[in-house]
C-alpha cells in the first residue's frame, strides 16, 4: 500500500534528509532546529500519524516581499510532501509521458525547448503555463 512506502524508515529518512540539506542555512529561530532536535521522537509519531490518516498540514504562509510573494511550508509538512513526491514518483513514472521535462532524467527545460523547436513549423502558437501561479490568482 502506498501510503506504507510513504511511512516507511526509507522514505521517511530520504525526506528528513532532504529537508535538513534544503534548510541547513535557515536561521537558528526556524522550526527545523526543533525538527532536526526532537526527529528521535517525532519520527514514530509522524509515521503513526501517516500510517492512521490522521496526519494534518498546517497552514500554507505567504511572505510578501516588495517584488516576490513566497510561499512557506512547515519542516516538518515540507518532509511529508517530499516523501509523498519520492513515492509517487517512482509509482507514476510507468504511465507518465516522456514529454513530461519536469521529471528528473527526461532533460529539463533544454530539453522542453528543443521539443518545442522542432515542432514550430507545425504550430502556430506557443505558450507556457504556470498552475501554480494561475492558482495563486484565485
Amino acid at each position: 500500500m502506498l501510503i506504507d512506502l510513504i511511512a516507511s524508515d526509507q522514505v521517511i529518512d530520504q525526506a528528513f534528509e532532504w529537508v535538513c540539506l534544503k534548510r541547513a542555512h535557515y536561521h537558528y529561530n526556524g522550526d527545523i532546529w526543533q525538527l532536526r532536535r526532537w526527529w528521535h521522537e517525532k519520527k514514530p509519531r509522524l509515521q503513526q500519524q501517516i500510517r492512521a490518516g490522521t496526519y494534518r498540514f498546517r497552514e500554507l504562509r505567504q511572505i510578501k516581499g516588495k517584488e516576490h510573494i513566497i510561499e512557506w511550508w512547515s519542516s516538518q509538512d515540507a518532509m511529508v510532501l517530499k516523501a509523498i513526491a519520492i513515492v509517487l514518483t517512482e509509482h507514476l513514472r510507468p504511465n507518465l509521458s516522456t514529454r513530461c521535462f519536469h521529471l528528473a532524467g527526461t532533460g529539463g527545460l533544454k530539453a522542453a525547448v528543443r521539443e518545442v523547436d522542432q515542432h514550430k513549423e507545425d504550430n502556430t502558437f506557443v505558450f507556457r503555463t504556470d498552475v501554480k501561479g494561475y492558482y495563486g490568482l484565485c
